[in-house]
């Protein structure tokens, strides 16, 4: 385990702010004693908080399936994002109508304000209750983003279980974005 206190020296402010965010809004077990909380630890393999012993991990939104996406696309009632970088876009394509958010800055990028977001991003922010499909290549980038949001308030986040790759396999269209110069 990493103890807590050893993570700013690891990791940038930014990423500790956001950790310290995530901390405030993911449910764990702490056992205080007087006025002093007990030391707490970063778990794997899921984001959790450790007090004594004691892990939780985050309840999950049943995975979603390729027929299930497919309808969801049709109906243009999600937001798509795909959290790989844009090497893997460029080299394979993305599912159509999915944003592109890398997984590294999710976590302080969601952070940002409404305008600040559209601005690093080109589009929207969701809000914390529409529906979100998060993606990547086989998935598990995917269940990090989906952990990443729901700590960050999201509350109707689901992962494209098999992720791209299913939806190659399966048959589904692809698009090549177009790159920045």
């Amino acid at each position: 385990m990493l103890h807590i206190k050893h993570l700013p020296s690891i990791l940038g402010e930014v990423t500790m702010r956001w950790l310290v965010q995530i901390s405030k809004q993911v449910r764990y077990v702490s056992q205080a004693w007087g006025s002093q909380v007990s030391q707490t630890y970063l778990c794997n393999p899921a984001v959790s908080f450790t007090s004594h012993n004691y892990c939780t991990s985050p309840t999950f939104l049943p995975d979603v399936d390729f027929k299930e996406l497919t309808q969801m696309l049709e109906t243009k009632s999600t937001t798509l994002l795909d959290v790989r970088p844009p090497s893997e876009l460029k080299e394979m394509g993305m599912i159509p109508q999915s944003k592109n958010l890398i997984l590294q800055p999710l976590g302080p990028y969601i952070l940002l304000s409404d305008e600040k977001f559209l601005e690093r991003t080109g589009f929207k922010k969701p809000q914390k209750d529409d529906p979100i499909v998060v993606t990547c290549l086989a998935g598990i980038r995917a269940r990090t983003a989906q952990m990443a949001l729901m700590a960050a308030g999201y509350t109707h986040v689901r992962r494209y279980k098999g992720s791209f790759q299913d939806w190659l396999e399966k048959g589904g269209p692809v698009v090549y974005p177009e790159m920045k110069k």
